[in-house]
């Protein structure tokens, strides 16, 4: 499991640090999708322009779909990276 040089839990330690602050970066980047989806809404109430609220509708969830794509990308290689390191 180790090589002697680091103890057994170093990858886990690793690990855990990492999906930290993936989470932390993915709801960094998920913020200003959540205030998009609020300006939609006062758009909507305010009788906004369907166009323009279509397509910030988009970018919304587009931001949202890509950062939960890459933050899941981004989990799989660092557990990956800990399976190889425990190794």
């Amino acid at each position: 499991m180790s090589n002697g040089n680091t103890p057994w839990w170093s990858p886990i330690v690793h690990f855990v640090t990492h999906a930290v602050v993936g989470t932390v970066i993915f709801v960094v980047v998920a913020i200003p999708a959540w205030l998009i989806d609020a300006l939609v809404e006062w758009l909507k109430e305010h009788h906004g322009q369907p166009y323009t609220i279509h397509v910030l509708e988009i970018l919304a969830e587009g931001i949202v779909t890509l950062d939960a794509i890459l933050v899941f990308a981004y989990f799989v290689l660092t557990a990956w990276k800990a399976v190889k390191e425990w190794q």
